[in-house]
């Protein structure tokens, strides 16, 4: 899990997001148990959050507003579910999974937009909707019967998808 993850990590810092080093929200969520849910909501200039959550019933959500919009969630157990959803200007968005009941999210809307998401397991499901100006995005999925859909709009649009055993 942590090389895709790592990989997802490499995707971002290659490219050509300018990050701002201050932070006005910022949003940290670790959860180890059975029950587990999130849900975050940020609205401001340099919003960053992270989600971290193992056990078995994993949920979570973040939405973004802002400026800079950096966003991490990490599932690992049994039943992953996780939905992020950014509005503003760089949106950068990273979502790693591992567990049985996989299932991913992010929708982005305008100007930089950097998704990745990367899943180890059977049944995984990725979405990435984005829709303003640079729209970048990559899938990995590893593990058997593997459900990836990107739609992209806007201007410099690239996606990878990487599936396999």
């Amino acid at each position: 899990m942590k090389r895709f993850l790592t990989a997802a990590a490499a995707f971002a810092a290659f490219s050509s997001l300018a990050l701002d080093a201050s932070a006005q929200n910022r949003t940290v969520v670790s959860q180890y148990g059975v029950d587990n849910g999130v849900a975050a909501a940020q609205q401001g200039r340099d919003n960053r959050a992270t989600v971290d959550q193992n056990g078995r019933a994993h949920y979570s959500r973040a939405y973004q507003q802002g400026r800079r919009n950096i966003l991490r969630m990490q599932q690992g157990g049994t039943r992953n579910q996780s939905v992020t959803e950014q509005r503003g200007d760089d949106n950068l968005a990273v979502t790693g999974q591992e567990g049985r009941n996989l299932r991913a999210g992010i929708y982005q809307s305008g100007y930089g937009n950097i998704a990745g998401v990367a899943q180890i397991g059977n049944g995984s499901i990725a979405t990435t909707e984005q829709s303003g100006v640079d729209n970048t995005s990559a899938i990995i999925q590893v593990g058997n019967g593997q459900d990836a859909a990107v739609r992209q709009r806007g201007s410099n649009n690239i996606t990878v998808v990487i599936q396999g055993e």
